[in-house]
């Protein structure tokens, strides 16, 4: 009698392409998104997405929905929504640490990465806003109400919103995770807001304000500096 088929193969196979791998995490980090957008957040041709795309409908993993003229692609199997940020955990336990410096302040997709959205993050979880589970997925701590409240960021989860809560994201250049999700979104925004935070024209890039490292140090106690 043969061996049946592993079917985890074949979807691990669908995810071991780059490309494919960071749709899913856009969608699955940001939200549904049509194909130009999701072209100029992950800086691929049209041609060369649609392939991709057509793949990971095939295999069951998004969905497109006709909004009039435009296909509005999201996350088919919300199992992906788990696999995602437990990867990314084992990932970020077996890799080699980047040596100190190496990365730059900046954004993933709308979120803060880099040395400061590590930071931050860290912050928030050692002063009891955040409470990481070892899934990936990021709970609100006893202390989110005053520490979120403080930053101007609201902790209820909005009406009608369609990206998830809060997850760990492993950090491209740090090693180490910085919180994704609506509340890394609304974290991002906040700091941008308050002038504590300034994006670089034409760049995904951030600094720090010298507002913003003293209120990040005030409010967390985070490590920042101003122009990082």
């Amino acid at each position: 009698m043969a061996e049946r088929a592993d079917p985890r193969i074949d979807l691990l196979s669908e995810l071991a392409d780059p490309v494919r791998l960071r749709v899913v995490d856009r969608l699955s980090a940001a939200g549904p998104a049509t194909v130009s957008e999701l072209a100029g957040d992950l800086r691929v041709s049209m041609s060369s997405l649609s392939n991709h795309l057509r793949r990971l409908r095939e295999a069951g993993l998004v969905r497109v929905e006709r909004n009039g003229r435009h296909g509005v692609y999201e996350i088919a199997d919300p199992g992906l929504e788990l696999l995602i940020p437990m990867l990314d955990s084992i990932t970020g336990r077996v890799a080699k640490a980047p040596e100190r410096g190496r990365g730059r302040s900046r954004t993933c997709f709308r979120h803060l990465a880099g040395p400061l959205g590590v930071e931050v993050y860290r912050a928030l979880c050692d002063r009891g806003a955040l409470t990481p589970r070892a899934d990936g997925i990021v709970e609100l701590g006893p202390e989110a109400a005053t520490l979120f409240g403080a930053l101007g960021v609201a902790t209820d989860p909005a009406s009608g919103d369609r990206r998830r809560f809060a997850f760990e994201c492993l950090d491209s250049t740090e090693r180490a995770p910085h919180l994704a999700g609506a509340m890394g979104d609304r974290v991002a925004e906040a700091l941008v807001g308050k002038g504590w935070v300034e994006p670089v024209a034409g760049a995904r890039t951030v600094l720090v304000t010298p507002a913003g490292a003293r209120g990040l140090r005030r409010a967390l106690g985070a490590k920042v500096r101003a122009g990082e």
